[in-house]
């Protein structure tokens, strides 16, 4: 796979995106971990900053240290085997912010992070300053098509599409097939109606 790493300052600047928002949450939280997916594809395309914030680690001892730091303004309220998610506020903002930390794997690279979602179009993390995506992430974003990268979890992938097709993006011709396929060949795959995974 091919992955494209540039300054996301720089690269938002030359197309105009706003990231007031995305930086105060990466700056308050981002340390010790990668922003990685929904937020990062909304500040792209000029879309409100109004989904969760998901947040990537390398190891359990590297979310441990994460989640010491985190201000006094968030709250827990959820926690499952696969992710932690809090709620509340951060310096600098009033809104309300939902976080969530994602624990059911660990990574090396923030590349490895983004190579384990389902839909090119959530491809994207901050890694300290910089963007880490694909050629065909911001392909098709920019056409707003859902293309199947890898499916992990099929229900939750099934899912997902139904909520991306409500944000205006349409499936590619293979999209549909390739999720039915893969459900069909994991029978597992019934077995794992409560993971939500992530974006």
């Amino acid at each position: 796979m091919t992955y494209f790493r540039t300054n996301f300052e720089d690269f938002c600047a030359r197309s105009g995106c706003d990231t007031a928002h995305i930086n105060r949450i990466y700056e308050a939280l981002g340390g010790g971990a990668w922003l990685a997916g929904g937020a990062i594809r909304r500040t792209l395309i000029g879309q409100a900053l109004d989904s969760d914030f998901d947040f990537f680690f390398k190891s359990a001892e590297d979310m441990a240290a994460w989640e010491a730091g985190l201000p006094s303004g968030l709250n827990l309220i959820r926690e499952t085997e696969h992710h932690k998610h809090w709620r509340g506020t951060i310096a600098g903002s009033e809104l309300p912010v939902d976080i969530q930390a994602i624990r059911f794997r660990f990574y090396e690279t923030a590349e490895q992070v983004i190579d384990s979602f389902d839909y090119t179009v959530t491809m994207f993390v901050l890694d300290n300053d910089d963007l880490v995506t694909t050629p065909y992430a911001l392909w098709d974003l920019g056409r707003r098509k859902l293309a199947v990268h890898k499916i992990t979890y099929p229900v939750a992938t099934m899912r997902r599409l139904l909520k991306y097709t409500k944000q205006g993006f349409t499936a590619c011709a293979g999209c549909l097939q390739s999720i039915l396929k893969e459900t069909a060949a994991s029978p597992e795959a019934m077995g794992q109606l409560d993971i939500e995974y992530v974006d």
